[in-house]
């Protein structure tokens, strides 16, 4: 009867036994499972920290060359304004020509009229006047050439205004008011997300960018890196709700507030007052000049139109008793940033955010 009752024990021991190794083997497997999947995603946040670096690399690059393509463009209009001028100076001494053989003309009917050799005559007449046709023909077609020099000097300027424009809006982080992308990769744990536009979609480092789901502003997004068709924003702390998450597919556009346009606007309506009492005043010689509407701080243009071999993007000509810009300045001639008022923000700063 006792082996009977240690034999039933025995049974339930070993079938408990078996259903803890059970239990300890599932639990096993699923932290297996757990582990392959936090490894797979702590390769996939380095791959995504090697492409960020790339794209910054990628970004400077692009940088330099919108820099170089910038004093190619510039030269290029100087050159042309050069040729302007030469066609200029070439169509008056074809003008000039013409005003003689049109003398000449009229001497030549002159002896006509005054009798002497017929024959001759016309036939020197004929001659002057096949002179003439041509002095004609070269006047016109140095009058299509000069339009043509023209019409090119009117496409490089605009060309490198555009050029300025669109390396400004980078370097300040301002994206179109009507820019729209989408999320393609959301890793809101990690407090980034990866969109699906990049620089040739109109993206710009420290962007302010807003998620959108329906008309609800989800998130608010600064971009931190920017490549060719992607770009990586971090998330604004405090902006997402709290347990919402940011959703492949979600809808991401310009801010309605944009920081770099918020910065700008107070430095420029602080120093108003000041630029006033500068217009009234005589400005010292060598004084930086007062910071205007143009977000790199060039002087307003001249309302007469500039001389020929002036600069082609309107700026004024040095004055003799200005000091020569320090080496590192702005080529494009912006004053360097005024004091803040009191209690007024920092104006923003116009460093390359990928500078080293």
């Amino acid at each position: 009867m006792v082996w009977k009752i240690l034999s039933a024990l025995s049974a339930v021991c070993l079938g408990t036994a078996c259903y803890f190794a059970w239990a300890n083997q599932k639990l096993l497997v699923e932290e297996r499972k757990r582990e392959t999947l936090a490894t797979a995603n702590l390769t996939e946040i380095k791959s995504h920290i090697v492409k960020a670096e790339e794209a910054k690399k990628a970004r400077e690059t692009q940088l330099a060359m919108a820099n170089q393509e910038l004093e190619s463009t510039k030269t290029s209009v100087a050159d042309t304004a050069a040729k302007v001028q030469t066609a200029e100076q070439e169509l008056a001494a074809v003008k000039t020509n013409l005003e003689q053989t049109s003398k000449v003309v009229a001497q030549n009917q002159k002896q006509i009229d005054e009798a002497g050799d017929i024959k001759a005559l016309i036939a020197q007449i004929e001659s002057i006047k096949k002179e003439r046709a041509e002095a004609e023909s070269a006047l016109s077609n140095q009058t299509q050439h000069l339009a043509i020099a023209q019409e090119r000097v009117t496409n490089l300027t605009n060309a490198a205004k555009e050029a300025e424009d669109r390396e400004a809006r980078g370097r300040r982080g301002i994206v179109d008011d009507n820019f729209v992308a989408k999320v393609a990769h959301s890793y809101t744990d990690w407090g980034f997300v990866v969109l699906n536009k990049g620089n040739g979609g109109g993206v710009f480092a420290n962007a302010d960018l807003e998620v959108k789901r329906g008309k609800d502003v989800v998130a608010k997004l600064k971009v931190r890196d920017v490549e060719q068709n992607s770009s990586v924003a971090d998330l604004v702390k405090g902006s997402l709700a709290e347990g919402e998450h940011i959703r492949p597919g979600d809808t991401v556009v310009a801010a309605a507030e944009q920081s770099a346009k918020t910065a700008a606007a107070k430095p420029a309506a602080g120093a108003a007052p000041a630029a006033g009492a500068a217009a009234a005043t005589p400005a010292a010689p060598g004084a930086a000049p007062a910071m205007g509407a143009d977000p790199f701080g060039a002087p307003a243009p001249a309302p007469a139109a500039p001389a020929m071999g002036a600069d082609p993007f309107g700026a004024p000509a040095p004055a003799p008793a200005a000091t020569p810009p320090a080496m590192g300045a702005d080529p494009f001639g912006a004053a360097p940033p005024a004091t803040p008022p009191a209690g007024g923000a920092t104006p923003p700063s116009t460093a390359d955010p990928f500078a080293k």
